[in-house]
């Protein structure tokens, strides 16, 4: 075991280096989508809050981006803005 690390160390560090870079990659990349979705969320929310209205559309896509959102586990605040959403009438 130590020879063949010893004989192949440089390319254990390139191939730890590049699954380490994807590995951050990839974590980021999950963050990034969660602030999308969890950005869209809001927006609906804040163009029905006022008239206590939902489109039908828009409350099937903020029902769909909270389900993403949770699976990615993104925090609990988004439930209690599906629920009130929820609540309004559907134009």
């Amino acid at each position: 075991m130590l020879k063949f690390i010893a004989t192949y160390w440089v390319q254990i560090m390139f191939a730890s280096g590049v699954i380490l870079g994807l590995l951050k990659l990839s974590l980021s990349l999950i963050e990034g989508v969660k602030c999308s979705l969890r950005n869209d969320i809001l927006q609906i929310y804040d163009n029905c809050k006022e008239k206590k209205e939902i489109h039908k559309y828009d409350l099937e896509a903020i029902e769909l981006s909270s389900q993403l959102y949770f699976k990615l586990k993104g925090n609990s605040f988004v439930k209690d803005i599906v629920k009130e959403v929820q609540t309004y009438k559907i134009v």
